[in-house]
């Protein structure tokens, strides 16, 4: 993910809720429920066979480490998923500046949650990162690809969360298996993000949701 260059400020722990009034739905393809925007993109759109977001200038998600920063201002179209479920789709990113990237969530709120990212890195190369927030960011690239793409995979079976990816989306490799007890309900979502940039657009497609538990800890399988 990032390790920030610039001054941190004060830590500011925002929590929010995102009700959506029902004119606020989106509806995508390969999801079930209805999704809302925690946070209003500058683009988006629900294609037939695909969901593109397009964040603004400063979009990011992300609580330092050490403390004293905290910013949640990225768009994330969230769903209430079920119980147990497997989530798997492609994204693809049109990186321009370091840190943009597209990412998974798994959301309680703007101090618990689970950021499965595709990012533009500090170190020039296109990394597959992980962070669990509670409170405060666990901040992980774990590995790196010169493709604009690739598929990612979310997977839950109770209070085990499953990461995995895939370059061409046939062989699966764990990122991480983490037990993230959510202090509220949890949401799932799709985000774009551009925390140097003006924009950045992700696009979210082969998104594949089944209900149920996974059993396959290196693949994410049911």
């Amino acid at each position: 993910m990032k390790k920030k260059l610039f001054v941190l400020g004060s830590l500011v722990l925002a929590f929010f809720s995102a009700v959506a009034n029902p004119a606020d739905s989106v509806r995508i393809k390969g999801i079930p429920y209805p999704c809302s925007w925690i946070n209003t993109p500058k683009n988006f759109n629900a294609a037939a066979d695909s969901l593109s977001i397009t964040a603004g200038q400063g979009s990011d998600f992300y609580n330092y480490p050490g403390g004293n920063y905290n910013i949640a201002t990225a768009p994330i179209l969230v769903f209430k998923p079920d119980e147990n479920f497997v989530l798997t789709a492609k994204i693809k990113v049109d990186f321009k500046k370091t840190y943009d990237g597209g990412a998974i969530y798994v959301m309680v709120d703007s101090t618990q949650y689970i950021k499965f990212l595709f990012e533009n890195s500090h170190y020039g190369k296109l990394a597959i990162c992980s962070g669990v927030t509670n409170t405060y960011t666990d901040d992980s690239n774990n590995a790196i690809t010169t493709k604009n793409e690739v598929y990612f995979r979310l997977a839950k079976s109770g209070n085990m969360f499953g990461l995995f990816y895939s370059l061409e989306g046939k062989n699966w490799e764990a990122v991480r298996l983490v037990n993230f007890v959510p202090k509220a309900p949890i949401r799932v979502g799709f985000s774009s993000q551009s925390p140097l940039g003006e924009t950045c657009t992700s696009t979210f497609s082969e998104i594949v949701y089944t209900p149920g538990v996974f059993k396959d800890a290196k693949t994410g399988g049911m």
